[in-house]
């Protein structure tokens, strides 16, 4: 009743597909390609809500912070790595080191969201202990940008994010903090590291 056949790859193999499968993936290879302008069903062009309009910056404005950053600080270095802005995100990696070990890890993501991008931060010990508890990374909005700086603030503004490039092969990112009625600042001066 139900039959097979035989499918020769390119590679000299074969696989066996039964009738169900091989109709199945005739459906895949020769369906219509659908587009992201496909009319809705009984609508015409005119009837369509037009695009959102973004007013803020993208998450590819913020390719400036694309590189191998390596930077020091009395008693330690850091090294920080930020990937190609790719569909709507950018990875990116922190490493704190003192004496030739790993005082502890951040590793970072700037979304999209309906609000804009926004920057979500975990902080890791040596061994990918997490710092921050499950389902609540640190979270920072977009404040203000220009072609080359980006300052990130989160809900409370009580800590603020500045990455600023400089120059081709530079990169400084300050820090920013009020607890307790005391403001802390730190300043990370970083070099390209090819």
């Amino acid at each position: 009743m139900w039959q097979t056949v035989d499918c020769r790859l390119s590679t000299g193999g074969f696989f066996r597909l039964g009738w169900i499968s091989m109709l199945l993936l005739l459906g895949l290879l020769f369906r219509p390609a659908v587009t992201a302008h496909a009319q809705v069903e009984g609508s015409s062009p005119a009837q369509r809500p037009p695009a959102p309009v973004v007013t803020g910056p993208l998450v590819q404005d913020f390719a400036f912070l694309t590189g191998r950053w390596r930077g020091g600080i009395t008693g330690g270095l850091f090294d920080e790595e930020w990937s190609q802005p790719s569909s709507d995100s950018m990875m990116g990696m922190f490493r704190y080191m003192e004496n030739g070990k790993v005082q502890f890890y951040e590793f970072m993501v700037i979304e999209t969201s309906p609000g804009g991008p926004e920057l979500h931060v975990r902080h890791f010990d040596p061994g990918l202990t997490g710092w921050e508890e499950k389902g609540a990374p640190l979270t920072y909005t977009v404040d203000s940008a220009t072609e080359n700086q980006v300052v990130f603030v989160n809900a409370d503004k009580s800590s603020t994010i500045t990455y600023r490039r400089s120059s081709p092969v530079t990169l400084t990112e300050v820090l920013e903090r009020e607890a307790g009625g005391h403001k802390g600042k730190k300043e990370f001066a970083f070099s390209l590291n090819q």
